[in-house]
């Protein structure tokens, strides 16, 4: 504004003020009238509820012609209109008579020709223009002088009024775009009353941007419409932004909304423009009331957004007050500019903040519930470690308790076994030096095989088999029997436990003393091997000690205990128990261990086990 003040001190050349005109006017329905009227002219002040045609003539002064470039600035003009220099058509906005146009939009530019200048005699402009009612059409004083004094004057209406609505469209229907996400995530009322009210805002606004798709009067009922819902749809936000969203608000926006929906139909149906008056002016009362509750917010309880809402819609109360005052009930309204649809970007900014402040708010809230979390993991992760040590604890006792009760339970089924039959064969008194010998043997050994069971072997079944040798060695050579040991290099067994190696030392201690007692052999095979192959799934270790014995001798029932105590051994450890004999030809016991077995239980061996269903040929105990 001082640039242009600037420019129009420094340029020659006077401005011309045409503010009288002869007027020719034909509103439907009614005489038509001409005499001289006074710029500006409203039409729906002359002749509410009509529509019609109009002519304006008005002379221009006299001009000396010295270069300058002169012009025309219309401040508005509508609704469809045609300008005539010296009777020749120089420019024009839209078809005479067709509603899909308006050029009360935006200001308009005629540029003046030389040739129509004089310095002696005036020049004739005529204005001629078609109207419809409630459409605020008329002609407002329009300014002759310098290009170089009016352009600059044209330039920033047209700027305020055209870019000012491009960019309080773009940023309503963005910040709505924004709110209507937020609403869909967190469904709060106060963003989506903003996102509701953004659209028809847009509409509102925007209309001065594009063609309207409809004919008038129904458009311009449609672009009323926008802006009363819009209008209250900003009031039902601030309230929900103040927490007073509630039962008797709602029931007073659907009232008023229906209220404002008869005044809209009335006004455009009817063409009385007194009625869409009316609307506008009942619009301030709910927009007062939720500033005098916001102000009331403030002043009590200081609260950040019940201050923000109040400096956000200070502006644009007064903005309504000054564009309902000035420019709707004023006479000389025609020319002028509102002011609202700049003030609303002040809700948009405020809206911006909102979303900033509640941003904020959470983000600050995130990070204390993840510092708090963060330490009460500190300190769940500190109570599992005391409970990890304590199980761990526990564990180790636990498995030292198992550890005791199996030694016990050993010690008690094999070596107090044997010596409770000494005892009984003590007892008796009839027993041989040699019986008495064997069963003491018997026991020793037992004692000897618990004793190794406990010894570390790291899975390695070699060193049991050796461990194993190394007692029967003795024993074997004093019967003249040769053992041929065949070890191969086998694979670590991780399931080789106390338990399992004792079970594994008392079914080869129990085939050695069938070997001994039974077989009349005079030598014995002692094989170890690794079996992977395809047709022996799955892979295994396999134990195997043949003899050359006799081979088969008696009935099953005379066979004894032995082979089923043998075969609920294996059983125990999850193995596999296999006796292959025959008369004259030996007998071989084949123990099958999984490399990978499954966990089997290992349940205690029974005091009296039940009889297992033999092979097709078993050796007697």
């Amino acid at each position: 504004m001082l640039a242009c003040a600037i420019t129009q001190a420094q340029e020659p050349g006077p401005v011309h003020t045409l503010s009288v005109a002869q007027a020719y006017l034909e509103p439907e329905g009614a005489a038509a009238w001409a005499g001289p009227v006074q710029l500006p002219h409203l039409w729906d002040k002359a002749y509410p509820g009509r529509a019609g045609r109009a002519s304006y003539r008005l002379e221009l002064p006299p001009v000396s012609s010295d270069g300058t470039l002169w012009g025309i600035y219309f401040p508005r003009v509508g609704n469809q209109v045609e300008i005539f220099l010296d009777g020749d058509l120089v420019a024009h906005r839209g078809t005479l008579g067709d509603s899909r146009h308006d050029a009360t939009k935006s200001p308009l530019w005629v540029p003046v020709p030389s040739r129509f200048l004089s310095p002696s005699r005036p020049t004739v402009l005529e204005v001629r223009l078609t109207v419809q009612p409630v459409r605020w059409g008329g002609l407002a004083a329009p300014r002759l002088g310098p290009e170089a004094v009016l352009w600059p004057q044209y330039r920033e209406r047209y700027v305020w009024r055209q870019w000012g609505a491009v960019a309080v469209v773009f940023a309503l229907a963005l910040t709505g775009v924004i709110a209507a996400g937020l609403w869909h995530l967190s469904r709060e009322p106060v963003y989506g009353y903003f996102a509701l009210c953004a659209p028809f805002g847009v509409l509102r606004y925007g209309d001065r941007l594009w063609g309207q798709p409809l004919d008038w009067p129904l458009w311009g009922g449609v672009v009323a419409f926008s802006l009363m819902a819009h209008m209250l749809l900003l009031v039902r936000f601030s309230l929900a932004l103040l927490g007073r969203d509630g039962v008797a608000v709602r029931r007073g926006f659907w009232s008023f909304a229906l209220l404002e929906a008869v005044l809209v139909c009335m006004a455009f149906g009817l063409g009385r423009p007194v009625y869409w008056t009316a609307g506008l002016a009942l619009l301030f009362l709910p927009a007062l009331w939720a500033y005098s509750v916001a102000g009331r917010q403030a002043f009590v309880s200081r609260k950040p957004e019940a201050i923000a809402l109040c400096l956000a819609s200070f502006i644009p109360i007064g903005a309504g007050l000054y564009d309902f005052l000035e420019i709707r009930l004023s006479t000389e309204s025609v020319g002028r500019s509102s002011y609202l649809p700049l003030a609303t970007m002040l809700f948009v900014l405020l809206m911006g903040w909102i979303i900033v402040s509640r941003y904020a708010r959470q983000a600050g809230a995130y990070q204390k519930l993840s510092s708090s979390l963060d330490e009460k993991v500190r300190q769940r992760e500190q109570e599992l470690r005391v409970s990890y040590a304590l199980l761990q604890q526990e564990h180790a006792e636990h498995a030292a308790l198992q550890e005791r009760q199996r030694i016990m339970r050993d010690i008690h089924d094999g070596v107090g076994a044997q010596l409770v039959g000494l005892l009984s064969l003590i007892g008796k008194g009839r027993a041989s030096r040699d019986e008495l010998r064997e069963h003491a043997n018997a026991a020793l050994d037992e004692l000897r095989m618990a004793v190794d069971a406990m010894q570390p072997v790291d899975g390695d079944l070699a060193t049991v088999l050796a461990t194993l040798r190394y007692r029967l060695q003795p024993r074997l050579a004093a019967t003249g029997i040769q053992v041929d040991w065949q070890v191969e290099e086998l694979p670590t067994l991780d399931s080789l436990t106390p338990h399992m190696v004792l079970q594994i030392q008392r079914i080869l201690l129990e085939a050695f003393t069938n070997v001994l007692r039974h077989a009349q052999a005079t030598s014995v095979r002692v094989g170890a091997r690794h079996e992977a192959e395809p047709q022996h799934p799955p892979p295994c270790l396999v134990l195997e000690i043949a003899d050359n014995g006799v081979g088969l001798q008696g009935s099953p029932q005379a066979r004894g205990q032995g082979l089923a105590n043998m075969r609920a051994r294996a059983q125990a450890i999850g193995a596999q128990l296999t006796i292959t004999a025959g008369p004259g030809q030996g007998t071989c016991v084949r123990i099958a261990l999984p490399v990978a077995p499954a966990a089997p239980g290992a349940p205690a061996m029974p005091a009296t086990p039940a009889p297992a269903q033999a092979g097709p040929a078993e050796p007697s105990t």
